[in-house]
């Protein structure tokens, strides 16, 4: 080994170019490097081991987090859609006026069911739910609507409801109509909080001006729920 003595908690390593390197080196005739150059500089010592697992754990935490800030948003905005099928109900959501309750009729009028739910807990001030259940936009093929008044007015409340409705009525089998980002929260409540075999189907569009709003209100609702376990 050439060079200086080490100094305290630190090594100082001198590698020998390898003969292959050297051969190739002369044959292209370039200069041979210096031992110099060469030198690998190694912190040993407590409190260098100390420092390395600090930086260990910073780089750690901040993949956690890069990893939460990115892979909750995209879990929500890309949610699975759901295979349509012969159910004895389809539901409508309650919240914004962005073609779901069409999307509701729809279904109804392809046969999917013929029992038509809407959750309207604003009555008649909710212009677009109550045409749908009590209007001039009820499915033509819908046997039975229900203007639905969840208790409480939530996510939870529409699908407590809608389980004591569906017990009320015999029914096992459910397709639920809601918009992108809300398809998680309502799937997880009525897998939570009804005996319903529910099928979510959402719009596959995303209001760009409003996702922001939308996806912090999802993680609030989330956490929410798993805090007070409403069911």
């Amino acid at each position: 080994m050439h060079g200086s003595p080490a100094e305290v908690g630190s090594v100082w390593v001198v590698r020998q170019p390898c003969e292959f390197r050297a051969f190739v080196g002369r044959l292209l005739g370039l200069p041979r490097l210096p031992h110099t150059l060469n030198r690998v500089y190694v912190e040993r010592g407590p409190a260098a081991r100390q420092r390395r697992r600090v930086q260990k754990r910073i780089v750690a935490a901040t993949l956690a987090l890069l990893s939460v800030m990115l892979g909750v948003p995209a879990w929500l905005l890309f949610p699975p859609q759901g295979t349509l099928g012969a159910s004895d109900a389809v539901m409508v959501i309650a919240g914004y006026s962005d073609g779901r309750h069409q999307l509701g009729a729809q279904l109804i009028e392809e046969g999917i069911s013929q029992s038509y739910v809407v959750s309207n807990p604003l009555g008649t001030k909710d212009k677009v739910g109550s045409a749908h259940c009590r209007g001039a936009d009820r499915p033509e093929n819908a046997l039975d609507t229900w203007c639905l008044r969840p208790e409480p007015v939530t996510t939870t409340g529409e699908a407590l409801t809608m389980g004591r409705l569906a017990e009320a009525q015999g029914w096992t089998t459910a397709t639920v109509v809601t918009n992108r980002t809300h398809a998680r929260r309502v799937s997880t409540m009525f897998e939570q909080c009804t005996n319903l075999d529910a099928t979510v189907i959402y719009r596959d569009y995303i209001q760009k001006k409003i996702v922001k709003d939308q996806v912090l209100h999802e993680i609030g609702g989330f956490i929410k729920f798993w805090l007070t376990n409403p069911c």
